[in-house]
Formats: C-alpha cells, sequence, structure tokens
C-alpha cells in the first residue's frame, strides 16, 4: 500500500504544472544595452543600464582592432532560480550561477539574489560583460583562465577567500600547471577555488606588467592589449605572448609565480613589523602614562609635605608669639629679687 502511495505522489507531481516563466518587460535603454527585467524593478534596470554602457567603453577600451559587441540584451530577474527560465532557448544556465553569459547571442542574465544571499547586481554585470565582450573578440580562442581572468578585471570585484586561496598557494604550493588550469575549474563556480583565484591573479598580473620584465614599467597596458589583439592574428597564445611581452607564456606563468611569492610571503613579515610596532606604541603609551601618574602621586606628595611643613612652622611661630605676652612671661614663679604680682 505504501509503495502505491509513493508511486501516485510521484505521478501527481510529473503532472504538476511547471512554474511560469518571469514575465520580462523592456525597463531601460541605453547606448547598445537594452534591459529587460521583471516588474517591480525598472529603477534597477534603470542604474544598470546606464553603469553597462559605461562598462562597455572601458571594456572595449581593452580590445583595440577587435570586434566588440554591437547590441547587448539583458535579462534582469530577483531570484537565481529563474535564470534558467529566462534563458535562451535550448541554452539554460547553470544552477548555482548569479548571472550568465552568453556571448554568441549578446545576452546577459543577472539575478539580484540566490536564496537570501542578496548580491550587487552591477558587479555582476560588469563581470558578465567581460565575457560577452571577450567572447565575440577572441571567440573560442580565450581559454576558459583567460576569460575568467578578463571579466575579473572589469568587474571591480574582491574576495578576503581569494586571497587567503593565494597565500595559501604561495606559502605551501598547489600552485596548478598552466597547461592543465582549464581542465581543474570546478562545475561550480567558487570564488576561494584555486582555479579562480589562480585565473584572476595571473591576468591581472598581464594586465599591468607592460613589454619588458621590469618593476617600474607597468606598460599602461599596452601590452595586455597587444596580447590580446596578437591572439585573434596568430590564433596562438605563445606568439601573441612574445609579440607582447617579448616572453612564450610559460615563462610569463613562471614570472607570475616568482611574483605571487614575494608578495604572499612578505605579508605575514609586514604584518609581523607592523605587530611590533604597534606593540611598540602600546609600550610607549603605557610607560607614559605610569611615569604620569607616579609624577602625580610625587607632587601630591611633595604638596602633602609643604602643606605638613607649613602647618608646623604656623604652630611652632604660634607657640613663639605666646612665649612672649605678659601672662606668659610672669606665669612661673618671679626671680628672687623680683616683684610678686598680686590679682
Amino acid at each position: 500500500m505504501r509503495w502505491f502511495i509513493a508511486v501516485l505522489v510521484m505521478l501527481l507531481a510529473s503532472t504538476r504544472p511547471a512554474a511560469a516563466a518571469p514575465e520580462l518587460v523592456e525597463a531601460a535603454h541605453r547606448g547598445r544595452v537594452t534591459v529587460y527585467s521583471e516588474r517591480g524593478l525598472e529603477s534597477t534596470a534603470q542604474e544598470l543600464a546606464e553603469s553597462a554602457e559605461a562598462a562597455m567603453v572601458r571594456i572595449s577600451a581593452d580590445l583595440v582592432e577587435l570586434p566588440v559587441p554591437r547590441r547587448i540584451e539583458v535579462r534582469l530577474v530577483r531570484d537565481s532560480k529563474s535564470l534558467s527560465e529566462v534563458a535562451p532557448a535550448g541554452r539554460g544556465a547553470p544552477a548555482w550561477a548569479i548571472g550568465v553569459a552568453y556571448p554568441d547571442l549578446g545576452i546577459v542574465s543577472v539575478a539580484l539574489r540566490r536564496n537570501a544571499h542578496v548580491v550587487d547586481p552591477l558587479s555582476t554585470l560588469k563581470h558578465e560583460l567581460g565575457h560577452i565582450a571577450l567572447g565575440v573578440a577572441l571567440g573560442k580562442l580565450a581559454p576558459h583562465w583567460l576569460h575568467e581572468g578578463f571579466a575579473y578585471q572589469h568587474s571591480g570585484e574582491w574576495s578576503w577567500e581569494r586571497s587567503e586561496t593565494l597565500a595559501g598557494m604561495a606559502w605551501f604550493g598547489g600552485i596548478v600547471d598552466l597547461d592543465h588550469l582549464d581542465n581543474s575549474f570546478p562545475r561550480e563556480e567558487l570564488p576561494a577555488h584555486r582555479a579562480y583565484a589562480q585565473s584572476y591573479d595571473f591576468v591581472g598580473f598581464l594586465s599591468r606588467r607592460g613589454r619588458w620584465e621590469d618593476k617600474n614599467d607597468d606598460g599602461d597596458r599596452w601590452p595586455f592589449r597587444r596580447f590580446l589583439t596578437e591572439i585573434r592574428r596568430t590564433s596562438d597564445l605563445d606568439l601573441a605572448a612574445k609579440a607582447a611581452f617579448g616572453k612564450p607564456l610559460r615563462e610569463l606563468f613562471e614570472e607570475w609565480r616568482s611574483d605571487l611569492t614575494s608578495r604572499y610571503m612578505l605579508v605575514p613579515i609586514g604584518l609581523l613589523g607592523l605587530a611590533i610596532w604597534i606593540l611598540c606604541a602600546i609600550l610607549l603609551v603605557l610607560a607614559y602614562l605610569r611615569r604620569r601618574r607616579q609624577n602625580r602621586k610625587r607632587i601630591a606628595q611633595w604638596d602633602l609635605e609643604e602643606q605638613q611643613r607649613a602647618e608646623e612652622e604656623r604652630i611652632e611661630a604660634a607657640a613663639r608669639a605666646a612665649a612672649l605676652t605678659p601672662e606668659a612671661v610672669f606665669a612661673d614663679d618671679p626671680p628672687p629679687d623680683g616683684p610678686r604680682w598680686i590679682n
């Protein structure tokens, strides 16, 4: 009987109509960006449209002489559960995603929250616009690590967990080799995962390295921009790296590894030095307060002693003055030959 009830429940669940997809209406349009949103999100949609066009201008500056998106459609929903429902036909969306980009279609879907976790939709949108722009510029020539690193460059995201991951990689090893990096990404996007942290930091290193291996040469991002252009022209990452940076990609990767180690190995030393400095400052302040308290006690003791001495002098002066009065002079027996006063 129980199995019959269970089968009946499953059949009823399977015949239950699926939840209707959220109705999206055109809420804002700026430049090449059009935002469609659920009703009630129109003000957020307008803010995203204005920021998205400005973000695309900055992103496109890294894609010199490369194709850029001519039209972008943003689909804004309240909950991440709706991302798969508003996805293009036949495409879907990962269950863990808070935003999804479809570069070949020029479509971005963004959610305001994942369950009870509210996110910044603008940061998510910028990240996905980075994927859109690089996808249009390089197509399938861009590896996964370059896609993630480029998107991160333009999203303004920061994660303490990711920094902890990089520090752990610098101290204890675990850096994924460049040849295996694309295959090490997890199915679910985890900010603290080594593949994401490593990709974000490596691409950031390339973007600020400059043409030469010189700490004072920031390159004004032009070598990085040329690197992307050369990937499109040569379809070869190593040739592009040599043209832009003067080194093959593997040597640049080893250079980044050394840079990562030097940056994060010095952090504990710097923190230790800061802690020592703070401790010394606290000890100096405590010593100053202790000396000040001792000085106050010493001054109070001096004042007390001065008051006691003044009181003793007053008493002595009063006693001397009393000794000079007539009553005091003749209070004792007079001299043998002297007169005697009789009251």
